[in-house]
This record gives C-alpha cells, structure tokens and sequence, in this order.
C-alpha cells in the first residue's frame, strides 16, 4: 500500500500539528489592529512568526507576505488585484497553455475589463518558447503569469529569465509556485517577480491556508470587502493555527528529501522500465520537479487504472488534479501534443518524505497486473502510437544536481 499522490495534497507531518494545536487551545484570540487581551497577543505574535519564517524561506521582507485561504486564492488576488489597481492603457497578457486552472480562468476573466490574453507556446515536454515569449511581448504588455513547475507533468519553466525580461521592460511578472515550493529554491533577490502564490498542503503543512508575495511597489488591490486584515489586501479573520502550521512544515524541511526523491524517482524509472512495455514518461527529462513522475500507458484509460489501484491500496492521480472531476482530458497533455486516445491514459506518481522503496515495489507489482488486465479488454491496438523499441521515450532517471 502507498499513497502517491502528496502532489495534489501530502501528509500533514505530526511536527506540523503539534505546532498548531497551543493556537487551538491556548492562544485563540484573533490578530487584529486592536489588541484588547492576551490571548489576542499571543495570536498575532504566532502569526507575525509565521510570516516571518514564512518571508525567510524565500529571502523576502515579511511585510511582502500576504495569507490567503490557498494558492488558488493567492492567484486571484495577484492576477485580478493588480488588473484592478492598474489604470495604465497596456492591456495585454500573457500566460501558457499548461497553467493551473486557478490562473486561466482568472487570467480570462480580465476581458471583461477590457483585456487580451495572448498564450506562449509549449514544446512537447511543456517547457515554454523563451524566443516566442519575446516575440509577442508588445509595448502594451501589462502582465505575464507563468507557473514556476507544472504539478502534472513536472516541468520546471525558466522563471529566472522570464523575470529578466519582464523586469527591464516594466511588465508585471506572476507565477505560481504551488507545486515547485521548497523543491526547488527559490530566493526573491536574484529572480525579480512580482508576484508567487504558493501554499502549504504539498510540504506536509495544514490545507485552508496559502501565502502570496507582493513586491514591494507593485500596484495591487483587493478583491475581497470587509476589514483591514493583511493589509487590506486579504479582509478576513486569519487561519492563525493554518499559519503556525505552514511555518513549522517549512521550519522542518530539509533538503536532503529532494535527494530521497530522486532516489524514489530513479527506482520507479527502473522498475518501469522492467516491467512495463507501451508507456512514455511525460514532461523534460532534466528540467523537472524532484517528486513527480508522470507517464501516459498506451491501451487503457486513467480512470480505470486509478479504481484497480485503489483496490491494492495505492493512491495516484490521473489527468490535471486540478479538473480531473470533468469528463474532459488534460489540457496540459493536449497542449504538448498528445492525442485523446493516449492522454487519457495518464497517471502521475508523485512522492513525499513518508514514501518508501518498499512501497514503489509493491506499486509497480500492482501497476504491472491492473495494465495486463484492461488491455485484454481494450480495443485499441497494442504499439500502436510507443515505439517498443525506443527505451528512452519510455524512461529516464533523475538527473544528478549540480
């Protein structure tokens, strides 16, 4: 049994919850501008903490810090936030096709003030046409949001050299770090983007709480009515133990379990590789997130895997987590080229610092069995679209880091 799907949402680690429960039963007032006892103190000294060690994980000022509910809440208020607070003529956007549908959607929504969105291309291992993107930069080009990984193929974007060029042509630049949040470090002096949304349910922290950082000086407003919390920016008593617990699972990270990853990535390449003939591992081969692993299994459909491997007692996702509810494919595998008949038979592995060698072994075991037996009822052909021969479409290990 294991669970591989900590992409979508991990563990909370018991460090975490430990942290979180004295702002349950101790320290339960709010942290309001008016501090009127000490249990109220005692809140906004957690809190203030929490955003403090929160801004350190990134190099960043705390006052830079914003709570929200979760990064979907953060990608709504940076996007519309500062398309509202803006009263230049530049009404141009830019994103990809493969981003969460929490910033497309927002992103979309601006036309109704007057915006047009414009879309980066996409190679076919998701990774954007940095010579593209300059290409259709124009002079009224306001904001350009592009996620820093992708959460189901794993491809990491060049957010250094997008922020580059946004930042020496006055272009508001927002990503949305959900997925690549500790993974993959991120330090605010030397990448100058405006605006990140990230949150903490995928590094063993609590869900209902998320963060965005706001560079100092860009323009934003709220997007929400009702008190003066965060700024104003965020109107709302704040999720304080959500806080103390994203905090503690950032204090409690340690970058020895993106080495642990690899080492569970490069595993299952392996036994894949040896067990499994018609499937191609989705996303770059360099350029990817530590923790997923993602591949599309010729004959068979997602959801069907997903039920007989629920059955052995293994969890994995199929498709966007994000729009799996919908009957739809993934616009992330459309958008790199993948037709219907093999995007539908997705699965992303992903991992956390509770996975074990042991449980990737009985996974594959479970993988291997529940494939043999929907493809003796499949319809479709077998080879069909993989090359049995051509290995190293089927796999790849987990490059070393330099």
């Amino acid at each position: 049994m294991g669970y591989f799907d900590s992409a979508n949402s991990s563990k909370v680690d018991e460090r975490v919850i430990e942290a979180m429960l004295p702002y349950f039963r101790d320290f339960y007032g709010t942290a309001g501008l008016e501090l009127s006892h000490g249990q109220d103190v005692g809140a906004v000294t957690g809190l203030e903490n929490a955003r403090r060690i929160i801004a350190e994980s990134l190099g960043a000022d705390p006052r830079s810090i914003v709570f929200t509910s979760n990064v979907t809440e953060s990608n709504n208020l940076a996007i519309r936030g500062v398309a509202l607070a803006s009263k230049s003529t530049r009404k141009h956007v830019i994103t990809s096709p493969i981003e969460t549908q929490s910033v497309l959607k927002t992103i979309h929504s601006l036309q109704e003030f007057g915006y047009e969105i414009e879309q980066v291309s996409v190679d076919e291992t998701g990774l954007i046409d940095l010579e593209h993107l300059k290409e259709i930069i124009r002079k009224d080009t306001f904001l350009i949001s592009i996620q820093h990984a992708n959460g189901e193929i794993g491809t990491v974007q060049p957010i250094k050299e997008i922020a580059e060029i946004t930042s020496s042509k006055g272009i508001i630049f927002h990503s949305d770090a959900s997925q690549s949040f500790l993974k993959i470090p991120i330090d605010i002096e030397e990448i100058p983007l405006n605006l990140l949304g990230f949150d903490a349910h995928r590094i063993h922290g609590p869900k209902g709480i998320g963060a965005l950082y706001i560079k100092r000086g860009t323009k934003i407003v709220n997007i929400m009515y009702g008190g003066d919390e965060e700024r104003r920016l965020r109107p709302g008593i704040e999720n304080i133990p959500g806080a103390v617990g994203f905090a503690k699972a950032i204090e409690i990270w340690d970058h020895k379990e993106i080495d642990y990853f690899k080492k569970l990535s490069t595993h299952l390449s392996k036994k894949l590789e040896e067990n499994l003939s018609d499937y191609k591992v989705t996303g770059h081969q360099e350029k990817r997130l530590p923790n997923i692993y993602s591949i599309v299994i010729e004959q068979i459909e997602g959801e069907s895997i997903l039920v007989q491997l629920d059955m052995d007692g293994h969890s994995v996702s199929t498709g966007s987590a994000c729009s799996s509810k919908t009957l739809q494919g993934s616009h992330v595998l459309k958008a790199i080229g993948l037709p219907p008949e093999i995007s539908h038979g997705s699965v992303r592995i992903s991992f956390s610092r509770f996975n074990t060698i042991e449980e990737i072994d009985d996974f594959i075991e479970s993988l291997v069995t529940a494939v043999e037996r929907l493809r003796e009822f499949s319809p479709l052909k077998s080879g069909a679209y993989f090359s049995n021969d051509d290995t190293e479409d089927h796999h790849h290990d987990i490059p070393e880091e330099k």
